[in-house]
């Protein structure tokens, strides 16, 4: 069983202390303890008895990589500059996620297996031998187009020996293929070929491309300046790799890479409901080496990430395939990875050979023709433009031209919220004020008549769980998200077969926009039972919105409802099924901001919400984690029917985030995130900022709130929100209200604990442990 346990204030600064102070042993054990079982891990670490890093001693960053700055802080300025930078990033993936990788051997024989002639060309299978012994062989085949004498044609490796056959030859392009995926695999050998080298399995069939490209050479057929490879999923991580170690690779189409390839560690895991660090080497532990799994949880201090994978690819043409709703692709952080690449390619004048192609669909959806227009265009064979349109563009200085603040109108703030309770209130209201000003004005909006939203009047919508009984029909072109994770029913989604069990749902619109909203309940409710309702407020979920994927533990929505609750979630803009609000969201309300409208359609839903038969309207409870755990104190800060709010990994104080203590900065939300753009404006002057997160809790006194942070999360300050929680205190205690902060208590001598702060010996994630002490809290309040 995994042990989770609060930590009073004395234990929280010893276990800082532990675990960031290079006690590398004491946190190997917490990660035996803590983490999800790993036999492969555990077995290697045992035989070896490796330990993890001195985190400490690396740098720490939440952000991508500077590719122009060497390690020890030199920046790159020269030609030779780069091509040092170029080699040393090339080592640190080879010590942190590749594996060592021996130097390439001659291929000492080349068998033919078929070599056949047909009237559309010419097919040709042989086995390469190579290595110590001629002890290793790797087999690859080519199907040539017919053409004339002497005539070269481009050429398409693919990772299976089949090629991609007539997509190939009917556009003019070789197909190859060779053995280096899951189902044909010539690289199961190697480690025992090579037993002083420690590659990884997918740097080992990246390396067996450098031979395949080999006996390329030999083929008169080949055209070897223009050799393109493609990869999908977890082969296009290994194609990736391939592209970085061989020169030769011209052209990369990749699709999907996820997590690994080119997105990155730091914007997926656990905030961003993805795949992480952690449930990829814990369900592929052969991936990558296995000391990669000692950065569960941190990967702020991994020295590589998805950006610096694709420089080492610089200047060659890439195409980088992703799935609107792809549960692994997160197109957001993608687009950041071009963000943070593009001017590599530009320093070469290659801006032309990077790009993107989004396609709908879910895992494993693709455009092949598409790819190969890519490929026509940078083989010369197309004078056709390539043009792909970001879904998630965000520009904050465009956003901030011309628009400037007077910073000393901004009086230095920070410490305690008040000096006494009544000048709390007589400072609150500004207080508030200076929310919905940073917030944006909400744009006029006509009263509600109660209709919502269709032609026909208000009617009652099928949930996903009904939809999956066959009895409905969505009614809808795009993907029913929801209905789709909960039909899949296995562990990845957190979500099984058996949690539908007992659970009902029904389809809601609420607010201006009819927005979707799927609520969920006991199914056994009896007739006029008013029940507590908790809204679910989903992290940075791009693809799946208010789902998740590659997390094991139960989603919140079954666990709070198998506790009696009915639970209200959708997809918060920019997210899931309304990704496309993002990019044109600031030309359409230049004066609003998207977490404003994040919290405008919680309140919304608050209003949906009290109107429904089967819904206590004086219980409405939000839980938010990381992004969510945001919204939800903004929201409850501002409207005082929300009787609770659970914000887990939801904040760190703002005015002493300035970024040069390695977190993302309070420019997450105005430079990266696009959320909430004037605070940009305080860049630099954070302590001007007019409010902090301890002043929105305090707004919400005396109502419920629980702060969950675990003492790990690697994008907070655990103590400076421990001293916010301490700063609001006040305010319930003002009010007639107690708080907890640890094991310690405080507050009127009998008064409800309403004020609440846990710190859980972990890191940022939503586990089925941390959810449990959070639910009988909300069940207590």
């Amino acid at each position: 069983m995994i042990r989770r346990f609060l930590l009073s204030a004395a234990a929280l600064l010893a276990s800082a202390c532990l675990l960031f102070a290079g006690n590398r042993e004491d946190y190997l054990k917490w990660m035996h303890d803590n983490l999800p079982e790993c036999l492969a891990f555990e077995a290697w670490q045992q035989k070896t008895g490796t330990l993890p890093p001195d985190f400490e001693a690396l740098p720490r960053t939440n952000l991508l990589p500077d590719a122009f700055t060497f390690r020890d802080g030199t920046p790159v300025v020269s030609d030779a500059d780069w091509a040092r930078r170029r080699a040393e990033i090339l080592d640190l993936f080879v010590q942190y996620e590749f594996g060592t990788l021996p130097p390439k051997p001659a291929i000492t024989k080349v068998e033919v297996m078929e070599d056949k002639r047909e009237d559309w060309g010419r097919s040709l299978s042989v086995c390469l031998w190579f290595g110590p012994d001629q002890r290793s062989t790797v087999r690859a085949s080519v199907a040539i187009p017919a053409g004339e004498p002497g005539q070269k044609f481009p050429v398409l490796l693919a990772t299976n020996l089949g090629g991609l056959g007539n997509n190939l030859i009917r556009r003019g392009y070789i197909s190859a293929g060779f053995a280096g995926s899951d189902f044909q695999d010539d690289s199961r050998e190697l480690r025992d070929v090579y037993p002083d080298y420690t590659f990884a399995t997918l740097a080992r069939r990246a390396w067996l491309v450098s031979l395949v490209l080999d006996w390329f050479e030999t083929l008169p057929e080949v055209d070897m300046e223009r050799v393109a490879m493609y990869g999908y999923s977890r082969d296009g991580k290994m194609a990736a790799i391939a592209a970085a170690l061989d020169t030769r690779i011209s052209a990369l189409v990749a699709g999907s890479t996820g997590v690994g390839g080119f997105v990155p560690w730091r914007f997926a895991g656990e905030r961003g409901g993805g795949e992480s660090i952690e449930s990829t080497t814990r369900m592929f532990p052969d991936w990558f080496i296995p000391e990669l799994r000692f950065f569960c949880g941190k990967e702020d201090r991994l020295p590589v990430d998805a950006n610096l994978l694709l420089d080492l690819i610089a200047p060659r043409a890439v195409l980088m395939e992703w799935g609107l709703n792809d549960e692994v692709a997160n197109g957001w952080a993608q687009e950041r990875v071009y963000d943070a690449s593009l001017p590599v390619y530009e320093r070469f004048g290659a801006a032309d050979k990077l790009s993107l192609l989004r396609v709908p669909g879910f895992h494993g959806s693709n455009d092949m023709q598409a790819c190969l227009d890519f490929l026509d265009i940078q083989f010369g064979r197309s004078t056709a433009k390539w043009h792909y349109e970001p879904l998630f563009s965000w520009d904050w200085n465009a956003w901030a031209a011309g628009r400037k603040i007077r910073l000393s109108d901004y009086p230095v703030r920070g410490g305690e919220i008040a000096r006494n309770a009544r000048e709390w209130e007589r400072r609150k209201g500004a207080v508030a004020d200076s929310v919905r000003a940073m917030l944006g004005s909400v744009p006029a909006t006509m009263p509600s008549s109660g209709r919502s939203g269709f032609m026909f009047g208000p009617r009652t919508i099928p949930g996903p769980l009904e939809s999956l009984q066959g009895k409905y029909n969505p009614g809808q072109l795009l993907p029913d998200v929801p209905a789709w994770v909960i039909g899949r029913g296995i562990t990845e989604f957190g979500w099984l077969a058996s949690d539908n069990e007992g659970m009902a749902s029904k389809r809601i619109n609420f607010g201006p926009d009819s927005i979707r909203g799927d609520l969920y309940y006991p199914a056994d409710t009896p007739e006029g039972t008013k029940l507590p309702v908790v809204i679910w407020l989903h992290g940075y979920h791009f693809p799946l919105g208010y789902m998740w994927v590659y997390h094991p533990d139960t989603h919140p929505i079954p666990a709070l409802v198998k506790e009696g609750f009915a639970v209200l979630a959708f997809d918060q803009t920019g997210f899931g099924s309304r990704c496309a609000e993002s990019a044109p969201f600031y030309e359409r309300w230049p004066q609003w901001s998207r977490l404003g409208r994040m919290v405008a359609d919680v309140q919304d839903a608050v209003t949906a919400l009290s109107g429904e038969a089967l819904v206590d309207p004086g219980r409405i409870s939000l839980l938010g984690f990381a992004m969510g755990g945001t919204v939800g104190l903004y929201a409850a800060a501002l409207d005082e029917r929300v009787r609770n709010v659970v914000s887990v990994c939801g904040f760190t104080p703002m005015r002493s985030d300035t970024g040069a203590d390695g977190l993302s900065g309070m420019t997450r939300y105005s430079h990266l995130y696009g959320l909430l753009p004037r605070l940009g404006l305080f860049k630099g002057a954070e302590e001007r900022l007019p409010y902090d997160f301890d002043e929105l809790i305090a707004l919400t006194a005396p109502r419920g709130v629980l702060i969950v942070q675990p003492s790990m999360d690697r994008d907070a300050d655990p103590a400076a929100v421990r001293s916010a929680v301490q700063h609001a205190s006040a305010a319930y205690t003002w009010a007639g209200a107690g708080s907890r902060i640890g094991a310690d208590l405080t507050g009127p001598a009998g008064a409800p604990v309403q004020l609440e702060l846990r710190e859980p010996e972990d890191y940022g994630r939503l586990t089925l442990q941390t959810q449990i002490p959070l639910i009988a809290w909300l069940k207590e309040h």
